[in-house]
């Protein structure tokens, strides 16, 4: 989807698979920016780098004109095809540096953080050649400049990327959709980064990494209001069901993602690990 001349935004589908029976469809955005080279804002999962050169193809553009990936943060579907696309086209990538260690080492982010299906989502680390910090604007193109806004939460190091000229705000996945999985790091985080965004009145487009944009008021407020709401109501729940330690089970979880009314197949770790972070 063609948002201005240079910015377009990629949807990419895929599946989460909980088991060889059980998978849960998803989709995740990438933005594309077409200057004088091409940069990428997320890769999408392990195998997206396809959807992606055929795409950049479509623009009558090669991927061997691919300069940057700039990284939001470390999650499965946004570096899955980075090492790939990097190998094919010599780019390099760049991240907070507090999503260094999950990019640069899988393994060690799925111990802490084991997403189901976590290999088939990502397979290959990729190296970080450069350090975004809250703040730094960067100018990928004439006319074209990022300014980045450290949004933790989702992640410790998660950033959102305000496109200055175009006023287009891109905050990957900083705003919980309501009734969705609920998947941080860190709550209080969270919700502060939501009123870091609900205070900023540059903006006139919204972008995130699990809708279609954004360019009414009106929706924006809506998706914003019900993801403080969202938050604000799993609070309450982990309050009264995480009352004891459940000595390593997931019965604590398994009560919350009942009283929230949400699938039994949530009763996972990387859910659990959300919840607990209210309780920090």
């Amino acid at each position: 989807m063609k948002l201005t001349d240079k910015i377009h935004l990629l949807r990419i589908d895929f599946e989460i698979s909980l088991s060889p029976e059980k998978k849960i469809p998803r989709f995740v955005n990438v933005v594309l920016i077409f200057g004088d080279k091409i940069t990428l804002v997320d890769t999408g999962v392990k195998g997206s780098e396809k959807v992606i050169f055929d795409y950049i193809k479509e623009q009558n553009r090669d991927f061997s004109e691919i300069g940057t990936i700039l990284l939001s943060h470390a999650h499965p579907d946004h570096i899955g095809s980075a090492a790939r696309i990097k190998e094919l086209s010599g780019c390099k990538v760049c991240s907070h540096e507090l999503e260094r260690d999950w990019i640069e080492n899988i393994d060690l982010q799925n111990t802490e953080r084991p997403v189901p299906g976590f290999y088939h989502l990502v397979d290959t680390p990729v190296s970080v050649d450069c350090f975004i910090s809250d703040g730094q604007s960067m100018a990928v193109d004439e006319a074209i400049t990022i300014r980045f806004i450290q949004s933790s939460g989702h992640s410790k190091g998660s950033l959102n990327l305000f496109f200055v000229e175009d006023k287009i705000l891109f905050t990957a996945d900083s705003i919980p959709l309501k009734n969705d999985i609920p998947n941080y790091d860190n709550y209080s985080e969270l919700m502060r980064s939501l009123a870091k965004i609900k205070r900023n009145t540059e903006f006139e487009t919204l972008l995130t990494s699990w809708t279609p944009p954004m360019f009414e008021q009106d929706s924006i407020h809506k998706i914003l209001q019900e993801g403080e709401e969202y938050m604000r109501h799993i609070n309450s729940v982990v309050e009264e069901c995480y009352k004891s330690d459940d000595a390593g089970t997931l019965n604590n979880c398994r009560k919350a993602v009942e009283k929230l009314g949400l699938p039994p197949f949530l009763v996972v770790p990387v859910v659990d690990r959300a919840f607990k972070s209210h309780t920090h």
